[in-house]
């Protein structure tokens, strides 16, 4: 009994160690300031609901509800808070990494169990893959984990089955190619049951819970009267990003569909000519999927391969080296498998893998030189973005003119302003690119600002193209209060 009580406080205490090692590998995203885009845009939006606004209707922007509801959330609870959104994206991680231990545990051993966690862990705590930030992808692929976790422990029940379905869905909420792991455990479903039949109606009840959420979301937004305004910005506007493949588009469209072919096809020789598929080929599809999830845009932004990170870290702690067989069919699948992959992840996305900005001994050593005295917070915020500071004094000049809570238009990419201000945006529009990257969408906001001209308009050096209409409304009706480095603030001159 002592000795079973030794073995066990061993292992959980290195558990522990690894769960301990991801909070401090995390913890210094705590402490950013407000400067990446994309979670402005997110708590922009978020904000917006949060004091009475409707998605898509009064605060829009191109991804599905999900995240912004977590932000919604986590603001009306800790109010706009870097501190938080990130201790909440922390939390996500680590219950990710507590449904991949279990995973792994049940399939691979303890001693694996804990690999698989430290490398999930590792890889999603560095800004190697933009991990630190709250974005969809590091919430997502927490739904993902505990679908595969529950089919997994029920032993792909029926139940089990539609739950997941449900989690896959919430997935797909947060991000649309979260639906792809959906479709691995689907097809792994095909190939471990003898049964066509069976698989039929294992396949019906996954798809059921898939749907479910979705029903949920079609019948929330039609009794809005906002049904083709939900399925043009979280699915139709989609095709944009489609369309800005990189150089070699045709390669990369081809070669990002090859794992995921090399690893049906080796199921299916495997289902009919060997024994079957087990818990490893699951691992396959999961990486493939995920995969072909982080290329599917064509796009290249390091936080995109955080979904394959769950799958990845699983595979490569259920591998063994030592008992791995050269047979032909297995080189010629693991080459058709890992050469896209490795050749997709180093040409898509090397400007992160070859560290720049995003070099993980330079953010410590800035977050050290921060909290030690070293470095002031001008030089802090710098670091992340040379926009922070401006944003923050334009903060500072809001609240001092009676600003808070006010209508503001921001005519550029200054998303945070809106959510740390409270500010009162005339247009559903966060961020000056979507007024140009939607049909109508100038249009929209020159009728927008001219029935009711918002109180202040700030105005960046740096924003996507020459807006005539605006131009027009700062002539006419206001007046330059103040210049922030690059960035104008004009005020109504009624409000003066």
């Amino acid at each position: 009994m002592n000795k079973m009580l030794k073995q066990f406080d061993r292992h959980h205490l290195i558990l522990g160690a690894v769960f301990f090692l991801i909070f401090i590998l995390r913890f210094p995203s705590l402490f950013e300031p407000f400067w990446y885009g994309d979670e402005g845009i997110f708590a922009a939006v978020a904000r917006n609901l949060n004091l009475g606004g409707v998605l898509y209707q009064t605060a829009w922007d191109n991804k599905p509800p999900m995240i912004y509801l977590t932000y919604a959330g986590i603001f009306s609870i800790f109010g706009v808070s870097m501190f938080w959104l990130r201790f909440v994206a922390c939390v996500a991680v680590l219950a990710t990494a507590g449904a991949i231990y279990e995973i792994a545990r049940m399939n691979l051993g303890k001693k694996r169990a804990l690999l698989a966690t430290l490398i999930f862990g590792f890889l999603t705590s560095l800004r190697l893959l933009e991990g630190n930030l709250a974005l969809t992808e590091i919430f997502m692929i927490l739904p993902i984990s505990l679908a595969f976790l529950h089919v997994v422990y029920r032993k792909f029940d029926t139940s089990s089955l539609f739950v997941a379905g449900l989690l896959f869905g919430v997935a797909s909420l947060f991000k649309q190619v979260g639906a792809f792991e959906a479709a691995a455990l689907g097809i792994y479903l095909f190939l471990s049951n003898k049964s066509l039949i069976g698989f039929v109606k294992k396949g019906f009840v996954l798809s059921v819970g898939f749907a479910a959420c979705y029903a949920v979301t079609i019948i929330y937004f039609s009794s809005k009267g906002l049904l083709w305004d939900y399925y043009f910005a979280a699915y139709a506007y989609y095709r944009i990003y489609l369309g800005e493949s990189p150089k070699y588009a045709v390669l990369v469209n081809i070669a990002k569909y090859l794992p995921v072919l090399a690893v049906v096809g080796y199921g299916i020789f495997k289902k009919y000519k060997k024994s079957g598929v087990g818990m490893f080929h699951m691992f396959l599809l999961w990486v493939a999927f995920s995969f072909l999830g982080s290329y599917f845009s064509g796009r290249t932004y390091g936080h995109y391969l955080v979904q394959a990170t769950p799958g990845v870290a699983l595979l490569v702690a259920s591998l063994n080296f030592s008992k791995i067989k050269f047979e032909r069919t297995r080189v010629i699948f693991a080459i058709a498998f890992v050469v896209p992959i490795l050749y997709l992840t180093s040409f898509l996305f090397s400007d992160f893998l070859t560290g720049g900005s995003i070099n993980q001994i330079k953010y410590w050593q800035n977050f050290v030189s921060y909290a030690s005295g070293k470095k002031s917070i001008d030089a802090y915020n710098n670091y992340f973005d040379v926009d922070v500071n401006t944003i923050m004094a334009l903060s500072d000049l809001l609240r001092l003119n009676d600003g808070y809570g006010k209508s503001v238009y921001i005519w550029g990419d200054y998303p945070w302003l809106y959510a740390i201000d409270d500010a009162r945006n005339p247009s559903r529009y966060v961020t000056s690119f979507h007024v140009f990257g939607v049909p109508g969408g100038a249009e929209e906001v020159a009728e927008a600002l001219n029935i009711k001209p918002p109180e202040f308009i700030i105005k960046p050096q740096r924003s996507i193209g020459y807006f005539e209409e605006l131009e027009k409304l700062l002539l006419t009706k206001y007046t330059l209060l103040a210049k922030i480095n690059t960035a104008e603030v004009f005020i109504l001159k009624s409000a003066n």
